[in-house]
């Protein structure tokens, strides 16, 4: 299974995937055009690249504004005519995954955390430094999106009453600081040496202001040209401004700019530091270290992977469940072990009593239909029917065979009123099970008498025990093959925890047995 990255961007859009450890394996770009012909073509050109390969799922990465929870992108400026796009749906729908949107600086953020300049640092922000600037920010090692997704806004900031315009706003941090504020900035000194009659290198005439370019300032500055140079160390000291407020705001381990800065901080960096210096309280620029972007090109293919992978861990049971990571490697173990008798044909067995009575049939009703997947059956088994009945057959579903020990009412009634009813699972699980089956026993204290008498019984006949109980040691724990021991004492408080647990299992189990 692979992850499916989706970049959309203004000029051009990609597709790429990548393995389980996030490297990027396949990608195919092309020219961004409206919403209408470009997603077709990114559905299309992610089809190629997987080769009928499924997908554990989708990150999408675009600008904003866009709506992360419904999956909407809402016309972003660099996106004209994309208008209440559900960019998430249809590509969730395509590709039978689950898909996740944020905007270009919260996942580029991911990347250069998990992938890039800010791997392994607890608190970090990332800087856009492109054609705008937007920052991601991570915070006690968690990206931090805010309210309304809207945190990491850093270009909106004003630094000056007046000066470049960004982001709609004279003399803001975006103004003084991204592509578009350095050709404004270009523009103004341009100006002024023509004016005093002594042209820039980068503007030679009036007819060369349009013309200008950070990266051709850039160029004229290395070359020795002074008004380039003073172009650079301007917005050099309005970014050592910048990252000063945000030195002090969060006071993070690492700031890690992009594009121009990556490129071009060899020009910024003398005055940026400089100002840092005089703006920034000590004790926290002491611990901060501003350095370049290390994904260049590649970063928004890395994005929109890392925009999958955070999107499943936050889409996970441990993502929405933290307090069950204490349970994962026991989830885990029994995961496996349901898979392994699932794979082997073999039979689950499930029994509680009360609350837990019921989520054995509830265990029971996911494992033998559908539960997130239509486990359509394979023609051949369909052919065979109408060839044997003349008619089509029902729409039947794939199952994994599995028995709620408490639905067996006239067994339970008749062993517990002539034998024992402390020993009526006991007979069921004797009775029914074999080598490689699997007993499910769910008690929330894990002490239920029935339930550990119906874990000998498994044992003894050769299957193995998973037991569902609370966090306390108990009998069924010391019985059990893996005990799953949610972190709660209290019963109703037990059972809250045990229904996404038993989900958890019946998803690995339906993910390993069946494609679709």
């Amino acid at each position: 299974m692979y992850y499916l990255g989706v970049d959309i961007g203004g000029t051009k859009s990609a597709v790429c995937i990548a393995d389980e450890t996030g490297r990027i394996l396949k990608k195919e770009a092309f020219e961004t055009t409206g919403s209408e012909e470009t997603i077709p073509l990114l559905i299309d050109a992610a089809r190629v690249l997987l080769q009928g390969d499924p997908v554990r799922s989708i990150g999408i990465s675009c600008g904003s504004p866009q709506d992360p929870v419904r999956g909407l992108i809402l016309e972003p400026p660099n996106l004209p005519g994309w208008k209440e796009v559900p960019v998430t749906k249809l590509f969730s729908e395509a590709f039978s995954a689950p898909a996740f949107l944020m905007n270009d600086a919260n996942s580029g953020a991911l990347a250069e955390w998990k992938f890039g300049a800010g791997k392994g640092a607890k608190n970090m922000i990332f800087l856009t430094f492109g054609t705008g600037l937007g920052a991601g920010v991570i915070l006690d090692g968690k990206l931090y999106e805010g309210t309304s997704f809207g945190a990491g806004e850093t270009g909106h900031l004003r630094l000056e009453k007046d000066g470049p315009v960004g982001y709609g706003k004279k003399g803001s941090f975006e103004g003084f600081c991204s592509g578009g504020g350095l050709k404004q900035l270009g523009e103004q000194y341009a100006r002024q040496a023509l004016e005093a009659g002594t042209p820039a290198a980068y503007c030679r005439t009036e007819a060369d202001l349009p013309s200008i370019t950070a990266k051709t300032i850039a160029l004229a500055a290395r070359e020795g040209d002074e008004t380039a140079k003073e172009v650079y160390r301007e917005c050099g000291r309005k970014f050592g401004q910048g990252l000063a407020a945000l030195v002090d705001l969060y006071n993070p381990e690492v700031i890690v700019a992009g594009s121009i800065f990556a490129r071009s901080g060899d020009l910024l960096r003398e005055e940026m530091e400089k100002t840092l210096r005089e703006e920034a309280l000590p004790q926290n620029l002491a611990v901060c270290k501003i350095v370049p972007a290390v994904l260049g090109e590649s970063i928004g293919d890395v994005s929109a992977i890392a925009v999958a992978m955070l999107g499943l861990e936050k889409d996970s049971l441990f993502g929405r469940y933290p307090a069950l990571e204490s349970c994962r490697e026991a989830i885990d173990e029994a995961g496996r072990i349901l898979v392994e008798a699932a794979k082997a044909d073999r039979t689950v067995l499930v029994c509680g009593n009360g609350g837990s009575a019921a989520d054995s049939e509830h265990i029971v009703g996911e494992l033998m239909k559908g539960f997130r997947k239509k486990r359509p059956v394979s023609e051949a088994e369909k052919q065979a029917y109408r060839e044997k009945f003349g008619e089509d057959m029902p729409a039947f579903q794939e199952a994994v065979r599995a028995i709620s020990l408490p639905s067996q009412s006239g067994i339970l009634s008749a062993f517990a009123n002539d034998v024992s009813a402390e020993d009526v699972y006991a007979q069921l699980a004797y009775g029914y099970a074999r080598e490689g089956d699997v007993l499910i026993a769910i008690s929330t204290s894990g002490n239920s008498k029935n339930c550990v008498s119906a874990a000998k019984a498994a044992l003894v006949r050769g299957a193995k025990v998973i037991a569902l109980t609370g966090e306390k040691e108990s009998k069924l724990s010391d019985l059990a093959t893996v005990t799953i021991r949610v972190p709660e004492t209290e019963t109703y408080k037990v059972q809250e925890y045990h229904l996404p647990v038993y989900h958890e299992l019946c998803l690995r189990v339906e993910g390993a047995m069946f494609e679709k």
